[in-house]
């Protein structure tokens, strides 16, 4: 457990609420879903936050391990509480665990207008690899379907 200011960032303890609150999140933070909840597997990866032990969650990290690294799929923060460090703590807890279970490197995929998002990305040390032309569909982001693929390479010591 990894402490932000007042929130805590937890791994899934396999709790039906929980899901279904970040499923809330999801749907409030994108026009689409980001992730596939109900699809547990081993290679599966899902931090929550919350204010307090057991108290409501208020933002997630979710992602699946493939060939090593981890492919962060969706990170949502409850609209309420953004701008507070939540989104920082979660990536940052998702690197830490990743480090600890010997993975070479995490990616993701960002929009190029979520500037906000690739701003923390570049400064949790993510660098852009290549830009996705029409990466989004047209039906859930309109005409700002570009993505830009990131990555953050896992080196000892850092």
């Amino acid at each position: 457990m990894t402490f932000a200011s007042s929130f805590l960032v937890e791994p899934f303890g396999g709790d039906a609420v929980a899901i279904t609150r970040c499923i809330l999140i999801d749907a409030d933070a994108f026009p689409y879903p980001s992730v596939e909840f109900g699809l547990r597997s081993s290679s599966s990866r899902l931090m929550l936050a919350r204010e307090t032990p057991g108290g409501p969650i208020v933002g997630f990290v979710a992602g699946r391990v493939r060939r090593g690294c981890l492919h962060i799929e969706g990170l949502a923060v409850e609209r309420a509480h953004r701008r507070r460090g939540i989104g920082r703590a979660l990536v940052c807890a998702a690197v830490a665990r990743s480090r600890a279970e010997g993975l070479i490197a995490l990616t993701l995929h960002v929009g190029t207008c979520n500037a906000a998002a690739i701003a923390l990305y570049r400064a949790e040390g993510f660098g852009i690899d290549r830009c996705l032309r029409g990466f989004y569909s047209a039906r859930a982001f309109g005409s700002d379907r570009d993505a830009y693929q990131m990555s953050l390479p896992l080196r000892l010591g850092r």
